[in-house]
């Protein structure tokens, strides 16, 4: 059996940014303090989740819930992360996690930009996984990378694409437009995605809350 290497006390405690909607959100509460998140996702295909964390000015701990019904994966995992600027229109936030899926220990590295360029704001959800030990395979995924431009006072537009590449494995892209609704301290997202390198096509929802 594989073990959690010292990470394993951070597990339970934290892990991933979570995505696309909260981001700027929780980039103002950082300078101010104490602040929050929490983010679920939900995906017609793929692996839903739920992610929460607590920060204290650009520092914060997270914890989350991965599990795709369909298949039986599931993982726990718990990390530590910091926000920060670059430059007056841009904000990064970067993570580093363990998790545990079934009998695999795997270390995580996240990376979630928002850059703005005039009406148009650039978002992306970067992960890479690799396991401690073992031969499970390297994962890198986007999921998304989005491009959104305002088309009311609190809706927005885009295109979306998925990502996901393995050791191993060919890569699988999707595609599909996205809707964002923009909430007091929260944010509703929909994707329709269609896997170009496949026939399938999948709806994802995403809710997420700074606070």
């Amino acid at each position: 059996m594989t073990k959690m290497l010292p990470g394993r006390t951070l597990l339970r405690i934290g892990a991933m940014l979570t995505s696309l909607a909260g981001l700027a959100s929780g980039q103002e509460n950082a300078a101010a303090g104490t602040w929050g998140f929490v983010n679920v996702r939900y995906d017609s295909r793929s692996s839903s989740s739920i992610y929460t964390g607590y920060g204290w000015h650009r520092a914060f701990a997270m914890g989350g819930v991965v599990h795709n019904p369909r298949s039986g994966y599931s993982e726990l995992l718990g990390g530590v992360g910091f926000t920060l600027k670059t430059g007056a229109h841009a904000d990064h936030w970067l993570a580093v996690a363990s998790a545990r899926a079934g009998e695999v220990s795997l270390a995580q590295m996240f990376w979630l930009p928002t850059v703005r360029t005039g009406v148009v704001t650039t978002r992306a959800n970067v992960k890479w996984t690799v396991a401690y030990e073992g031969r499970a395979a390297q994962k890198l995924t986007i999921a998304p990378v989005s491009i959104t431009l305002p088309v009311a006072r609190r809706l927005s537009s885009g295109v979306a694409v998925d990502v996901q590449a393995a050791e191993r494995a060919r890569p699988a892209i999707s595609m599909g437009p996205q809707l964002r609704l923009k909430l007091p301290r929260a944010s509703l997202a929909a994707d329709g995605l269609h896997d170009v390198t496949g026939n399938a096509s999948r709806l994802r929802l995403f809710f997420a809350s700074a606070f």
